[in-house]
């Protein structure tokens, strides 16, 4: 293979590699705001339902007091029904007693709706809370793993660099200028390997003439459709 086409082939991955380190780093916070924002929304929907049951707690405080009343007055109404003189109060008397023994039930059934609810949600959070807990661990130490991953990736893409400028003094400027042209041109991609008749980058068949040149002369040879630098791995 022709030397400049085989340092031109190292220089692009050191920079396809470079590139995807760079993309990494700038795609960091997004991920930490990422996972931030998966946590915030773990812990709101559970201090709702903590609060939903605190909410309920009171209903049932609230409820339970209304029933203490009528029961008062369900007995002042039963008290007052030994002082009746006539049937006709007393038959009254009976009638409201009734209504308030009624109104009783009711409540009643409204308190155990929401001991009910609330023995639901108390199972509830007993059952999510130990999830939640071991969610938001997890969450926190991608957090921390994805932040402490900058340095590693950053000492790393230094190393390319160094290894690029390297690479970049052994080709010829000339050379050089056009590889960037076309790397500019074709969203870093300067070079397509071709395989099986075909430019890998964009498929279309390469002539029977410039694939023998670029398997047997080592002269730098171009896709005719993409225009990038051609090489093969079966250079005769």
């Amino acid at each position: 293979m022709n030397p400049d086409l085989r340092n031109l082939i190292v220089l692009q991955d050191l920079e396809l590699k470079i590139a995807f380190l760079q993309k990494q780093i700038s795609e960091v916070p997004i991920k930490i705001d990422s996972h931030q924002k998966e946590l915030q929304q773990l812990q709101a929907a559970h201090q709702n339902r903590t609060s939903h049951q605190q909410e309920l707690g009171k209903q049932r405080r609230t409820q339970e007091g209304s029933v203490d009343l009528m029961r008062a007055r369900l007995s002042k109404l039963r008290d007052q029904l030994m002082s009746v003189k006539t049937n006709k109060e007393y038959t009254a008397m009976l009638h409201e007693i009734k209504m308030a023994e009624d109104e009783i039930r009711a409540e009643e059934d409204k308190v155990l709706e929401i001991m009910e609810q609330m023995e639901t949600l108390e199972t509830e959070l007993k059952d999510q809370t130990g999830a939640l807990d071991k969610k938001v661990a997890e969450l926190e130490v991608e957090i921390r793993k994805t932040e402490s991953s900058i340095p590693g990736m950053e000492a790393e893409m230094a190393k390319l660099r160094e290894d690029q400028a390297s690479m970049e003094s052994l080709i010829e400027s000339e050379l050089l200028s056009r590889y960037r042209r076309i790397a500019d041109a074709r969203r870093g991609i300067a070079l397509a390997e071709a395989k099986d008749e075909l430019c890998t980058a964009c498929h279309v068949r390469i002539r029977p003439q410039v694939l023998a040149d670029i398997l047997y002369t080592g002269d730098i040879l171009v896709c005719d459709s993409c225009s990038r630098i051609l090489f093969s791995r079966e250079t005769r």
